[in-house]
């Protein structure tokens, strides 16, 4: 079942099925939706969603808001002279102070994970979670004048400039969305375009992942174990594998009672962890004599903040090599990386510009590969696919996915503690503290099978009691 279909069984089963009228003309729309090609329907405070399938088989968006109160009144709102009588009024005063414009119905919307508009009288896209894998179309376009101006908007959110002169931009909103917008045909064919990333409010934790079969609690075990230990992780994959949230839900299971530096070039990383350093690159400003602090100066300055563990969101150039000498000195050390295999890992990090000295590979503890594996009709799903150790220069393979089984093997602790030589070290480092280590790699993986689906706060609540009733360690 997927999660169209959930959704529709969980819309029937609290009432809240696709209504049985078109959405009518009055709604503000030309053509009405005919009642059997709506496909799902909800709302958010005052405004309705319906997922439908157009004259192609293609499913789209459409949006019905409340009708609008006059300008004066919204203004009054806005200005605290007046407050809103209803939800109608209290949403248009917070959309037309937003700056998001017509965009807006779409941000507040949990179940859109992305937004586009791809120049002026295009129609926007988005990435739904109940279609997942495919960008819909909704009933919704910009004119020229009002991309522009959301455009600048954004940019603004994220600290950024965008103007003629600088015309595009990337970073993270105040609102916590990434974003990447260009301003009219200076570098885009289309006119003005707009790319923004939602990110959930609360933090990814590995359970979420579990829960989502991205992986197996034997391996997530695994993972811990190495974490706990101060090992060097790289995370590798293409764009869009999910390598950031894998990153930060690996993140998630470092001890309460460790102090950790994030640095990253837009802020994506976030933890519910209390001894948290959060470290973010300064780009260069045309025009402005303005020093740039990029993520090689901010891993050296991050060395002399007494971090247990160093996160860079993502290694590019010769940071990669002060990660390295990181690692080597005792921190844990956690970052992504694009490569599309361990060996092209490898490759890259041995090649200009980061130029990694061989006898600095063996360091890296192991490459945890994921993908996005395509599946019949378009869509796709996130899983990691190998997790590989470097022994004695050669690359071996701890756990593989099986696409028959869609699962990673072994699934046995006895065979998993056979295979790795960096699970039996991160044990001895340690202390060994009771039991065995196959005993103990299943109890961890019991204790996170057990609390998928708990809400990320009370999965760290309850690592939090686990490590103050192991080590008797007060968090």
């Amino acid at each position: 079942m997927n999660l169209l279909q959930k959704f529709f069984q969980k819309s029937r089963s609290t009432g809240r099925e696709a209504r049985a009228k078109p959405v009518a003309e009055e709604a503000g729309f030309v053509e009405p939706i005919d009642a059997g090609r709506i496909k799902g329907h909800y709302k958010v405070g005052p405004v309705e969603y319906y997922l439908y399938v157009d004259e192609y088989g293609f499913f789209r968006l459409r949006i019905v808001e409340p009708r609008e109160p006059p300008e004066d009144v919204i203004y009054d709102i806005i200005a605290g002279v007046k407050h809103p009588r209803g939800d109608a009024e209290k949403y248009h005063a917070r959309k037309r102070a937003s700056g998001y414009g017509k965009l807006y119905p779409l941000i507040i919307d949990d179940n859109i994970e992305e937004i586009t508009v791809d120049g002026p009288g295009n129609r926007v896209s988005v990435l739904h979670r109940f279609i997942p894998g495919y960008w819909i179309d909704v009933d919704l376009t910009l004119g020229e004048a009002e991309l522009d101006s959301i455009a600048i908007q954004l940019a603004r959110k994220a600290g950024r400039l965008l103007s003629l002169a600088t015309p595009y931009a990337e970073g993270i909103t105040s609102d916590g969305h990434r974003i990447a917008v260009t301003l009219g045909r200076e570098v885009t064919r289309h006119g003005t375009s707009i790319v923004l990333r939602k990110y959930p409010e609360k933090p990814v934790s590995i359970t979420d992942l579990l829960a989502t079969r991205v992986l197996t609690p034997i391996a997530a075990a695994y993972l811990w174990l190495l974490v706990e230990a101060h090992s060097f992780i790289m995370i590798i994959g293409s764009m869009g594998a999910g390598k950031t949230t894998l990153l930060q839900a690996l993140a998630g299971l470092i001890p309460p009672h460790h102090r950790i530096v994030t640095i990253e070039d837009t802020p994506e990383v976030r933890l519910y962890h209390r001894h948290w350093d959060s470290l973010v690159t300064r780009p260069r400003i045309p025009g402005e004599d303005i020093e740039e602090v990029d993520l090689e100066d901010l891993l050296r300055f991050a060395l002399r903040r007494r971090a247990d563990h160093v996160i860079v969101g993502e290694v590019r150039g010769r940071e990669a090599r002060l990660l390295a000498q990181a690692a080597a000195s005792g921190h844990g050390s956690l970052t992504t990386f694009h490569a599309d295999s361990p060996e092209a890992a490898i490759l890259r990090l041995r090649l200009d510009p980061i130029s990694l000295p061989p006898l600095f590979l063996r360091i890296i503890t192991a490459f945890v590969h994921i993908q996005r594996i395509p599946v019949v009709g378009g869509g796709f799903l996130r899983r990691v696919t190998s997790i590989t150790e470097i022994q004695d220069d050669e690359l071996v393979t701890i756990f593989q996915w099986k696409p028959e089984a869609d699962s990673l093997t072994p699934k046995r602790s006895e065979e998993v503690v056979e295979r790795s030589s960096a699970l039996r070290e991160a044990w001895v480092r340690l202390g060994m503290p009771g039991g065995s280590l196959e005993a103990e790699l299943e109890e961890r993986a019991r204790f996170l099978e057990e609390r998928i689906n708990h809400p990320g706060e009370v999965f760290y609540a309850s690592l939090a009691k686990y490590y103050s009733r192991k080590y008797g360690v007060d968090s």
